[in-house]
């Protein structure tokens, strides 16, 4: 897998980017990769595949975020929404190591939530959605960068006291490529079992 930060490239995510080959036409990065890039959210309906979001007429905004897209070939359904998964767990113990320490950080299932010690009410840190599309499964993540103007109860990586955001992301990139090599690695290692050793 490979990876690429544009970095000093804005760029608003309006969910026309989690679309095959996306990564190869935009960004001249061929193959299973993991592109970032920073800039507002802002889903039209036309580009908004998460069917539940679409029957509540949900607004998914934000003036700035922490964007990931993930292309995986060869991917199914099930496989990319447990490696969407395993993104997001990528992010939340990147985050555990990059904040105050006293915030509090969850997961739940694909979404992050996080507590500031003054307030009592989390705020939600990020979006994502997982899918496929003819040839491979894809993965669009974006974290808050900042809470103002969002339509929901939401938290930024500068709030959590993330000082370097471009550091965080390539963090965030390192760590889950290495992950995902990993995964390889260990897959191609062992035997299979055809019978019962019993």
């Amino acid at each position: 897998m490979k990876g690429k930060y544009l970095k000093g490239k804005t760029i608003e995510y309006d969910g026309s980017q989690l679309s095959p080959l996306w990564a190869y036409i935009k960004a001249d990065v061929q193959g299973d990769s993991i592109v970032f890039f920073r800039g507002p959210c802002s889903i039209s309906e036309e580009y908004m595949v998460d069917i539940d979001d679409r029957k509540k007429n949900s607004i998914i905004s934000s003036p700035e975020m922490l964007h990931f897209i993930v292309e995986q070939f060869g991917c199914g359904i099930d496989r990319i929404v447990l490696i969407g998964r395993l993104l997001i767990s990528v992010v939340v113990e990147t985050l555990r190591y990059s904040t105050f320490d006293d915030v509090e950080i969850e997961r739940e299932f694909d979404n992050i939530f996080a507590y500031l010690p003054e307030e009592d009410e989390r705020g939600k840190l990020s979006v994502s959605v997982a899918t496929v599309s003819p040839v491979s499964g894809l993965i669009h993540l974006g974290l808050n960068i900042t809470s103002k103007g969002t339509p929901v109860r939401t938290i930024g990586l500068e709030e959590l006291g993330v000082e370097d955001v471009d550091k965080f992301a390539m963090e965030v990139a390192r760590r889950f490529i290495e992950e995902m090599k990993d995964l390889e690695a260990d897959a191609s290692k062992v035997r299979p079992v055809t019978e019962s050793r019993f």
